[in-house]
Formats: C-alpha cells, structure tokens, sequence
C-alpha cells in the first residue's frame, strides 16, 4: 500500500512538473491593412505557452531595437501605398490566453486593456499538410472577426494557442494570414523546453498600474468611431482638393478587425 502511495506521489510530481515546462515560439508580424499583400511593418513577436496558458506579445521596443522601419509601404502591385504610424512600445501589444478560465486578456493602443471570453472560431480542418521547419503542419481554415483566416497547426504540440488572438485548433499554430495576407503570423524558430525567464502572466501595465478593463462591446466602439473619423478625413481632404470623394472603404479594408 505504501508502494502504491508513493509511486501515485512520484506521478502526479512528475504530471505537475511537466505541466509548469514552458515553450517559446518566435514569429514574425507583418500587419499591411488597405495593401492587399504582406507588405507593412513586420515585428517581431513571441508566444510563450505551458499546458494553460499563453502569452503573446508584438511591436515591443526590446524586440525590434534593430529593425528598420520605413516611412511608405507600397500596394501589392508596387504602387506608392501608405504612409503607417509604425511604433513599438516599451510592453508592446500583448495577448494573455488561460485555458482554465477560458479567456483571454489584450492590450490595445496605450492603456487600453480588454478582457473576454476565449472568441470561438468556427475552424475548418482541411486535409492538406506542409513541412515548416522541422514540423509537420495541418491545415485550417476559419473566420474571425470579419477576415477569412488560413492557419497552420502543429499535431506535434498537442496545445490549443496560436500567435495574437488566433488559438482553437488541436495543435499550436505556427503560421497564419488572411486571404490578402494583411494581417501574415509566420514561424522563425521554437524553443522547448525554454528557459526564458519572462513569466507567463496576465497583461502587463506601465509601472504596474492597476488596470481597468474594458469589454469587447467598448472595443467596437473604439473602432467605430476610428472608421467613422477616416471616413470623414477622407471627404474633407477631397472636398479642400476639390477632386471626387474616394470610393469608401469597407470596415475591412480598413481595420483589422471589423466585426
């Protein structure tokens, strides 16, 4: 009966110590919203994730001290594009998913911080594979928050997470883009175990301030009022120019998330 005790306590350590490894993904961010190809700023980014949690972060000053940004990105036939506000701050943008509590947490824009239930995405296992890297991935399909969504996840980590909000599948996704490549999450390299030292926590804040959160409703709102002052912008300018107002576009091509 001891035996039997005390092989049970051997196992459940052993469960609980692998439960705490932590691995880490690096991934590139290129965010090209209204240049129909991956040709904005690219960031770099990590994901670091255990059996229950996730955290991602992006456009981080630390992780892009050496990355030279340009002024202009050109449209994906090689037209003059946009001219991006590109800048990374000391946390950068950040994403805290927790299995247990099925949510996730996210910083948006300075000191705003929302906090919702895990989104649901209704994804789509396709039968096709690829190599990327070292690994085999699958594919999948599925749409989230008004972008149709290409992800490639790995069997191989049997983990539900992903870079920025993307998670769901029945393997860590490794590489994900919408149908333009606006929004384009590819893999550089995965560390497993890692002993990189940054905690798997909630969001940080600026000198660990308390943080209000705000809730997805508050987020739409935000971007409505952002649509609706480009919308506007774009009329007034055309108006001083006394040339045609442009075609307006939809709240896709013009936000990342529209909804």
């Amino acid at each position: 009966m001891k035996t039997q005790i005390l092989l049970y306590a051997i196992i459940i350590s052993c469960l609980n110590l692998w439960s705490q490894k932590k691995g880490i993904v690096y991934y590139g961010q290129i965010e090209s919203i209204g240049l129909k190809g991956p040709h904005g700023p690219d960031f770099n980014s990590f994901l670091l994730y255990n059996s229950n949690e996730s955290y991602y972060v992006s456009a981080k000053d630390s992780l892009d001290s050496k990355t030279e940004f340009k002024k202009v990105y050109d449209n994906a036939d090689g037209s003059e594009g946009l001219a991006y506000a590109v800048y990374t701050t000391p946390l950068g943008k950040q994403v805290y998913y927790n299995r247990k509590k099925d949510s996730i947490y996210w910083s948006q824009w300075n000191n705003f911080y929302v906090a919702e239930k895990t989104p649901r995405i209704n994804w789509k296992l396709e039968t096709e594979t690829k190599k990327i890297g070292k690994f085999t991935v699958n594919k999948a399909t599925g749409e989230f928050r008004g972008r149709i969504y290409t992800a490639w996840y790995t069997l191989e980590v049997p983990l539900p997470f992903g870079p920025w909000k993307l998670q769901g599948l029945p393997g860590l996704i490794l590489e994900a883009y919408d149908k333009d490549k606006e929004m384009y999450l590819y893999f550089k390299s995965l560390e497993y175990p890692t002993d990189n030292q940054t905690a798997i926590a909630q969001i940080r804040s600026y000198e660990n301030q308390l943080i209000s959160w705000k809730s997805l409703d508050d987020f739409k709102e935000r971007l409505d009022k952002m649509y609706e002052r480009m919308r506007n912008s774009s009329i007034t300018i055309a108006q001083k120019l006394n040339t045609d107002v442009p075609e307006q576009k939809v709240k896709s091509e013009a936000l990342l998330e529209s909804f």
